[in-house]
């Protein structure tokens, strides 16, 4: 992900299975939308693969980390207890 400027990664035991570059801040492509069309598929079709079961896999996965939903989440801080507003340990 950091290589390709941001965007989706899937990888299972160290091999990259499918892949959407998305470098212009992290969130848009430069690609024809053939190419990102195809390489979304090819996200979501990977994501499906490993057992990532939420009917719309990019946008579930899109918001893990946005700290505001009321659940927990993860930040570049760690995870975060949405509601109470506290760390959570990774580890018990």
């Amino acid at each position: 992900v950091i290589s390709s400027g941001g965007g989706y990664v899937v990888v299972n035991k160290g091999s990259v299975l499918a892949e959407l570059s998305l470098p212009i801040g992290g969130i848009v492509s430069d690609e024809p939308i053939e190419v990102v069309g195809k390489n979304l598929e090819k996200v979501r079709q990977g994501m499906k693969d490993l057992g990532y079961t939420h009917m719309n896999e990019i946008m579930s996965f899109s918001t893990l980390s946005l700290p505001v939903s009321p659940a927990l989440k993860i930040t570049d801080k760690g995870l975060i207890d949405v509601k109470a507003q506290k760390f959570v340990s990774l580890f018990k």
